[in-house]
């Protein structure tokens, strides 16, 4: 009996250990020393891209999760070039996966949030984006092609436990992508009851997405982004010298 109970304890104790293993983030993004942790590239042939920002005491920002006042801020470009910027990181070859992000509200003036499976070969114009809709009330997961949105998933604020997004306030965000399935998560609540079901995108990067087509330069300030491994990791055929040469910095 006692040889029995240590097989066993030994063998939960592998589990955990390789769940332990399996949990820790294969890219992390705190603005360590308000510099920028990861290589971010800029997407939809604007020069817009994340950059570095060390907040002052008077922005409504400063009290970050972190507590160091540094955030990664993606500032949309200025209204004549689009108004939107949308920046992202290699999945170091992950296809499936959980992306999450502390995210500031601001003044929720802005399309604002997360992308996942954003494809690199066509400036990312082609990605799945969890975001919170200007006004702080509507929240979608959309699959964007270019120009032409389509509308996944749709909830409101009211749906969250508390029930409203306060402008100037940190939130969590995560999306989790496995295989055709998306989960969708804000301050650990999932929205998605049932996962949402599209297989058009089965690979891809991480990153931001920030939009206003009618006001230029609205900064999305973001904290603690995570990407940990989640199923099955197929390895991505695209290198990282190929996918550099198709940006304009």
């Amino acid at each position: 009996m006692q040889l029995a109970r240590r097989i066993l304890m030994a063998a939960m104790g592998g589990v955990m250990f390789a769940s332990l293993a399996a949990a820790a983030p294969v890219r992390e993004e705190h603005v360590t020393g308000g510099v920028l942790d990861l290589p971010w590239l800029n997407g939809y042939a604007v020069s817009a891209n994340m950059q570095p920002l060390t907040l002052l005491p008077a922005d409504p920002g400063y009290a970050n999760p972190s507590g160091d006042h540094t955030v990664a801020c993606a500032t949309s470009m200025p209204m004549d070039s689009g108004g939107i910027i949308l920046t992202a990181i290699d999945p170091a070859g992950l296809s499936d996966y959980i992306w999450e992000a502390k995210i500031f509200t601001g003044d929720g003036n802005s399309r604002r949030g997360l992308v996942v499976r954003a494809d690199p070969t066509v400036g990312f114009e082609k990605s799945y984006q969890f975001v919170i809709q200007s006004g702080l009330f509507l929240i979608n997961f959309r699959k964007l092609a270019g120009l032409s949105p389509v509308t996944l998933g749709t909830w409101f604020a009211t749906d969250l436990p508390a029930g409203v997004l306060p402008a100037n306030t940190w939130h969590h965000m995560k999306v989790m992508a496995v295989g055709d399935m998306f989960r969708c998560y804000i301050d650990d609540f999932e929205l998605t009851t049932t996962p949402i079901v599209d297989g058009d995108l089965s690979t891809g990067w991480v990153g931001v997405y920030n939009f206003r087509f009618d006001v230029g330069q609205i900064p999305f300030y973001t904290d603690d982004l995570l990407l940990n491994a989640a199923g099955p990791t197929p390895t991505s055929t695209t290198s990282w010298g190929r996918v550099k040469t198709l940006y304009r910095r």
